[in-house]
């Protein structure tokens, strides 16, 4: 009796996909997209940015198939098309609105906290906030910061997505790190409680201000997972309460899987 396998090996699907196989090459593109998905929106903050820019990432992994050599994971190779594409791609229209105008210690905030406002309307505010946040870092440190420190690639993996050293490659993570620390640490109340900003006292004004949507919610639905349960704990994990509390918020975040990632295999899988 044949026997079929269920779970292939990234070098089978590829050799396979290479071949012609359309079907092995969806599947390889499935095993990863929901990670570069994820990546992406945390770098362009809004989901259909994200969208576009994993699909523009998936057509180069496509096309650039055939020079996969094996001298690294194929994660890894995937991983380093996606970091140099985000590098290289034009500031998106969220992007360009939060890094031209947005602070959020301009974004005032109720003295009480308005019982109105639900609770995943509450969660798309913390959500949007934590991820805004990050756009106080330059466009490498935050890509850095968020496959370092929120996916959770060791120094090696991460030497080798970035094309440095993995001395190198501790140095910028560590200066990320930093930078974020000192922005976010004397605003946000979930980093440290002495802050006075709450997300649900931010309800208001985010909304006001068209930031968030309470008919149409971008990142409070849609998700399976917290980053957080899909990542096991580093051994070397920051013991520093307040660079936990830190590192804590963004891996908080909902791991986005969306439909439409599937929906794209229509344009790049024919």
């Amino acid at each position: 009796m044949q026997s079929h396998n269920h779970n292939p090996a990234d070098e089978q699907l590829i050799a396979d996909a290479v071949a012609g196989n359309k079907a092995s090459l969806e599947v390889l593109l499935k095993r990863y997209q929901d990670y570069v998905y994820n990546i992406s929106l945390k770098l362009f903050v809004h989901p259909d940015d994200a969208l576009d820019a994993t699909q523009e990432v998936l057509i180069k992994v496509v096309t650039s198939l055939k020079t996969f050599a094996g001298r690294s994971k194929f994660s890894t190779w995937l991983y380093r098309i996606a970091v140099n594409h985000f590098l290289s791609s034009p500031a998106r229209k969220l992007e360009q609105q939060f890094v031209k105008g947005f602070d959020l210690s301009t974004v005032p905030y109720e003295d009480e906290a308005n019982k109105n406002y639900t609770e995943a309307e509450v969660e798309e505010v913390r959500i949007l906030c934590s991820t805004a946040m990050l756009l106080c870092l330059s466009r490498d440190q935050r890509l850095i910061y968020i496959i370092g420190e929120v996916f959770g690639a060791d120094h090696q993996t991460g030497a080798e997505i970035f094309d440095t050293t993995p001395g190198n490659y501790r140095v910028m993570l560590h200066r990320a790190k930093t930078d974020l620390l000192n922005y976010v640490s004397g605003r946000c109340g979930l980093i440290d409680p002495k802050n006075p900003c709450r997300c649900n006292k931010k309800a208001k004004a985010m909304i006001e201000k068209g930031y968030v949507n309470p008919d149409n919610l971008l990142f409070n639905k849609n998700h399976v997972h917290s980053i957080k349960t899909i990542i096991q704990q580093r051994k070397d994990e920051v013991t520093d309460d307040i660079h936990f509390r830190v590192t804590s918020l963004f891996r908080d975040s909902p791991l986005m899987v969306k439909e439409e990632l599937n929906k794209i295999f229509d344009t790049i899988v024919k």
